[in-house]
């Protein structure tokens, strides 16, 4: 026990220097002197949180390691400047988006549960890194992913953050910030229906204007607050659209009349009618899926195998027909 406590004071073991976030688990690297041949980490409560296996020391070749209660003695080859790494359980973090009067903000959320982090460098890494769970897999090491150059390593969005101290509970920070181009959508996307009136939902898009990681849009026009939609992963520069659920003021107005019919098939014609009931232009989105096997006649819009697509783009007030002939075999 004597020896244990010389080791105790031996080590000089840093705040944390460097700290990797992920959307269920933290990366921590902490600076530490080791002295020859072994060294005692006082863990305290951080070793309940630190997954199983993941606790390792960088710079020097371990021999062992012995857990006794909240302690762990590292023996090693090896002495000075190293590294304490370890995956951490108590710490992790998510993205969310802010859409205010055509302003995009991205923000950090990050969650504590046990002693501050004091992080030199902060980094947010979104998308899927998972951890085995002990028990499915006893004995076996846990790793994170390697990190990799660029602004997508591995699939995951990674995002630099300000250095700070991270407190226990719950901590918002706003880290990217940049104007979009607002392209204001609806649309109908579901099977061939024959009602006289179809809803169609209201959407957003624009161009991302950095890498924007799957997260929470709240979006807030006119200082009304219109709702909250899940924002798909989207690489910088490309189209990221978000869907706020369905529309009060615009629907369709369709008419499907009988055309002909045999034993073998009906044709119908099908008129859809549109007119834009808001005070800016908008984007009309349709998509629709018919029966198989069908035909279509419709040379505006793009052929699928399932149906179609189309977009027409709307001004103020203006309003659309569209015809279209539809096949379907008995």
């Amino acid at each position: 026990m004597k020896k244990l406590l010389a080791l105790f004071s031996l080590g000089l073991l840093a705040l944390a220097q460097e700290v990797v976030v992920y959307p269920g688990f933290a990366e921590v690297k902490e600076p530490v002197v080791l002295p020859p041949g072994a060294w005692v980490y006082l863990a305290g409560e951080k070793l309940s949180r630190t997954a199983p296996g993941s606790l390792r020391l960088l710079g020097v070749e371990e021999v062992e390691r012995v857990y006794q209660g909240t302690a762990v003695l590292f023996r090693y080859r090896g002495e000075g400047p190293a590294t304490l790494r370890y995956l951490y359980t108590g710490l992790s973090g998510e993205v969310f988006y802010t859409l205010e009067e055509g302003r995009l903000t991205a923000w950090a959320r990050l969650k504590l549960e046990g002693e501050a982090f004091e992080a030199q460098k902060l980094t947010l890494l979104a998308g899927e890194a998972p951890l085995l769970e002990a028990k499915a897999a006893p004995g076996m090491a846990l790793r994170a992913l390697t990190e990799a150059p660029g602004e997508t390593p591995f699939g995951l969005f990674r995002y630099e953050l300000p250095p700070r101290r991270i407190e226990a509970g719950l901590t918002e920070i706003p880290f990217l910030r940049a104007d979009v181009a607002l392209v204001r959508l609806l649309r109908y996307q579901g099977p061939f229906r024959t009602d006289r009136l179809l809803p169609l939902e209201r959407g957003y898009r624009f161009t991302a204007p950095f890498p924007l990681a799957p997260g929470s849009l709240e979006v807030v026009e006119g200082g009304l607050f219109l709702g909250q939609a899940p924002l798909p992963g989207t690489p910088k520069g490309e189209w990221a659209e978000a869907w706020l659920g369905r529309d009060l003021e615009g629907r369709l107005e369709r008419s499907v009349n009988l055309l002909q019919q045999s034993e073998k098939e009906a044709t119908y014609r099908v008129e859809t009618r549109f007119k834009n009931p808001y005070p800016y232009p908008i984007a009309l989105l349709l998509s629709e899926t018919f029966p198989q096997p069908f035909r279509l006649d419709f040379p505006e819009a793009t052929h699928l195998p399932q149906g179609y697509r189309l977009e027409v783009p709307l001004k103020p007030g203006e309003a659309l027909t569209l015809v279209y002939r539809l096949t379907l075999l008995r």
